[in-house]
């Protein structure tokens, strides 16, 4: 009869801790999203929402660096402390900076969008708005972006922003002077040593 009692409790134990582990699970599994990401539908985008997006991606790519091209030159413009060929130095690096961070983005974007060739795809869209930038184009519909086109889109707007203050700093910083240089002076003249005097001899 004990024996029996002590089989059952064990049971019962047994039981009981593979429910709390299967609760303790679950509760582990919903705390980090798993559940609720394996319950969300998974939807393909139609080609014309696709086109909206790359499209929108590209525009707001292209909309940061022109921003960040448009203040260097205004900077650029000013009568500034240094001298105008330190000045163009300075403003060409920065344009060639942007230039090359925008190219990125794009490629970025080809490879997010599954393009095959994102080279010359970045390429091809830098030449198109280049001849029509965004800021001559009427203003589109706003389009709510991806995730990952968002991310490439915020970071693209970030590093414009801090290579042009970069370059305005660098532009607006006050002219070097140089430190006077103290005027040599005369070095004193050595007193005359006296000579000794020829004494009479007896």
């Amino acid at each position: 009869m004990n024996s029996a009692v002590i089989r059952i409790q064990r049971r019962t134990l047994f039981m009981a801790g593979g429910a709390l582990i299967v609760v303790l699970l679950l509760l582990a599994l919903t705390a980090s999203g798993v559940v609720a990401r394996a319950a969300e539908a998974n939807t393909v985008a139609s080609s014309s929402v696709l086109q909206a997006q790359q499209s929108a991606a590209e525009r707001d790519v292209e909309r940061a660096y022109e921003a960040a091209v448009e203040q260097v030159r205004k900077v650029r413009a000013l009568n500034l402390a240094i001298t105008p060929a330190q000045a163009d130095a300075i403003a060409t690096k920065a344009f060639g900076d942007l230039k090359a961070l925008r190219h990125s983005g794009l490629v970025s974007l080809g490879q997010v969008l599954g393009l095959a060739n994102v080279e010359p795809y970045a390429t091809a869209t830098e030449q198109r708005f280049d001849q029509t930038p965004v800021s001559t184009q009427p203003a589109p519909t706003p389009v709510l972006l991806a995730p990952r086109l968002y991310s490439i889109v915020t970071t693209m707007s970030q590093l414009a922003g801090q290579l042009s203050d970069q370059a305005t700093t660098a532009l607006t910083a006050p002219a070097a002077t140089t430190a006077p240089t103290a005027a040599p002076s005369a070095s004193p003249s050595r007193a005359p040593t006296p000579t000794a005097s020829p004494t009479a001899r007896p």
